[in-house]
């Protein structure tokens, strides 16, 4: 071995340990992170756990579109919830949960990794639902479900992410698909139909001298 390929070799070697060292940190950092109450993270431990903020939750919110079209799947649908058991994966603070509550679900199971469940438990308890609705921290891939429950009548979960490309939970889904939903269970919402179509902005490429070709798509 020459003597340039020894010292690459050194390099290499030498960021081994520092990854394994920034490795350990950040799984000590969030295990840290998931001990601290919403109110008491920094930008430092938001950088970690983003969806812990109540911002990200407002935005949410707002979208009149997406908030009411679940309410409006959930509560028009009151006969498929009735007396049943419901799962709310990456329940949020909840308000599907609440929804499922209100259509008349004998249990719901709402389950977060995110610390801004601190402030899920706060609301569900100001709702008067905390009798029905049972919030649990982790991940759906790690936790047991409350009270002896193997199998849930409907899933629930926001799995589309942005247009189904992007921050999308179909994964956590599917496995709670196989592991807990019955066999003639319901996942709400259950399929997506995405629409693309290219188009061409000749004034815009006229005006910045150059071509512009653009993908438009839209997801319902």
């Amino acid at each position: 071995m020459n003597r340039s390929s020894e010292e690459s070799t050194k390099k290499v070697a030498s960021f081994e340990p520092r990854e394994q060292i920034m490795d350990t940190q950040m799984k000590t950092s969030s295990s840290y992170i998931d001990k601290m109450a919403p109110e008491d993270m920094t930008s430092k431990e938001y950088y970690l756990d983003s969806t812990a903020h109540f911002a990200v939750h407002e935005e949410l919110l707002k979208d009149e579109i997406r908030t009411k079209t679940f309410r409006n799947a959930i509560i028009n649908n009151r006969h498929l919830f009735k007396d049943k058991v419901v799962l709310n994966i990456g329940c949020g603070i909840g308000i599907f949960s609440l929804f499922a509550a209100k259509a008349g679900a004998k249990m719901v199971i709402a389950v977060e990794k995110s610390n801004v469940i601190e402030y899920t438990k706060k609301i569900i308890r100001a709702n008067r639902y905390d009798k029905v609705i049972k919030v649990i921290k982790g991940k759906i891939e790690e936790i047991e479900l409350p009270e002896g429950i193997q199998q849930v009548d409907i899933i629930i979960a926001e799995w589309m992410g942005y247009s189904l490309f992007y921050d999308s939970i179909i994964q956590s889904v599917i496995y709670a698909r196989d592991k807990y939903l019955k066999p003639d269970g319901i996942i709400f919402p259950d399929r997506a139909t995405m629409y693309m179509v290219g188009i061409e902005d000749r004034e815009y490429k006229e005006d910045k001298g150059g071509q512009v070709f653009m993908v438009i798509i839209w997801v319902v």
